[in-house]
Order: structure tokens, then C-alpha cells, then sequence
């Protein structure tokens, strides 16, 4: 059986194709057969003449099934830890 210290570690390099970041406000989310699609935008510009606003579609992500549980479990991890600065009990002000 092989224990976690015999495993082989490999060596990953990211590389940025684009280093530009963008907000978002809004994620408009949408299923396909075997995708789901991540749709960003910094959001609603509203259109007075024409009486509807447009939501402008920034950047789009498709994901599979499984990498988007990775992701859910990953800012589940990360939205669970204390924030900086954050005190885990009013009691240590008094």
C-alpha cells in the first residue's frame, strides 16, 4: 500500500495569459448537458429610452461538474476561516 510520502510530487508553473483583472458584481449562472457556464459582469446598465436595463457579459467560464465542486469546496475552506482582524469571541473586549 502506498503511504502519502511515496508518492511522486510534480512541480506546476502558472503562467497568466492575461494579467488584467476585472471586476464583477454580478454571476449569471447557466447548465448545459455535461458544462456549467460562469457568466461575470460588473453590472446592470440601465437604458431610460428603452425602459430595461442590460446586463454586459464581461468574461464567461465554463466549468465540468466536478471542477466546479472543487471550487465550491475550495471557497467553502475559504469563507469559513476568520477574517484578519476578526475576534472569535466579544468576550475578550470587555
Amino acid at each position: 500500500m502506498a503511504t502519502p510520502s511515496d508518492k511522486k510530487q510534480t512541480k506546476i508553473q502558472v503562467k497568466y495569459e492575461d494579467m488584467t483583472a476585472r471586476y464583477a458584481n454580478q454571476v449569471v449562472l447557466t447548465t448545459g448537458q455535461e458544462e456549467v457556464y460562469l457568466d461575470f459582469s460588473s453590472g446592470l446598465i440601465p437604458d431610460q429610452g428603452q425602459g430595461f436595463a442590460t446586463l454586459p457579459i464581461h468574461t464567461r467560464i465554463a466549468m465540468t461538474g466536478g471542477g466546479l465542486r472543487r471550487l465550491y469546496q475550495v471557497l467553502g475552506q475559504l469563507l469559513t476561516k476568520p477574517e484578519p482582524g476578526a475576534t472569535a469571541s466579544t468576550d475578550q473586549a470587555k
